[in-house]
């Protein structure tokens, strides 16, 4: 019975350890454009499980902070892309074996320069706080080729004719792998 028993804490341990691999926590910080928005005693994390498609954020403003007025805060996972960005780049021309993205071999090419960012949607407050924003995303497919998860402050409420393309980054942090 102590045999079975041990055996079972071994394997629950194992489990247990196993999902704590899959589930990376991001620190996020304040980048050098926050001050523009008067967030630089912003700061956060997320929890991002790759295999899972999952991203849960938490970002906390500084005590007397506000979010600037019409402003919401976006969450995005970013691959950088070849000119550049937070983490590193999984831009690739094998995937175009019959022939260019968007039907365009200039713009394709162009595409692959510019980091690929994916909204995990605007974050809310939790409870009524004005200091504590949450969001949750989840996507039936991996989040292995994003390298960072940034916020972006999206000054037009993300209201009217939304833009797809991310706002001024105020916070960012690289997904370990």
């Amino acid at each position: 019975m102590r045999v079975v028993m041990a055996l079972m804490l071994v394997v629950v341990l194992a489990a247990a350890g196993n999902a704590a691999m899959m589930m990376h926590r991001v620190k996020l910080q304040p980048t050098p454009l926050a001050k523009n928005a008067g967030l630089t005693g912003a700061n956060g994390f997320a929890d991002v499980d790759v295999d899972k498609g999952t991203v849960k954020i938490t970002v906390q403003l500084a005590a007397g902070t506000r979010l600037p007025m019409e402003s919401v805060l976006e969450g995005w996972v970013v691959d950088a892309g070849r000119k550049g960005g937070p983490g590193m780049s999984h831009a690739s021309e094998k995937d175009q074996k019959y022939g260019a993205a968007f039907g365009n071999e200039e713009f394709a090419s162009l595409s692959r320069d510019l980091p690929y960012a994916l909204s995990t949607g605007v974050l809310r407050s939790r409870g009524g706080s004005m200091r504590t924003y949450v969001g949750s995303f989840k996507i039936d497919n991996t989040l292995a080729p994003y390298n960072a998860v940034v916020i972006t402050v999206e000054s037009d409420g993300n209201r009217g004719a939304y833009d797809p393309r991310p706002g001024t980054p105020v916070l960012a942090g690289d997904i370990a792998k």
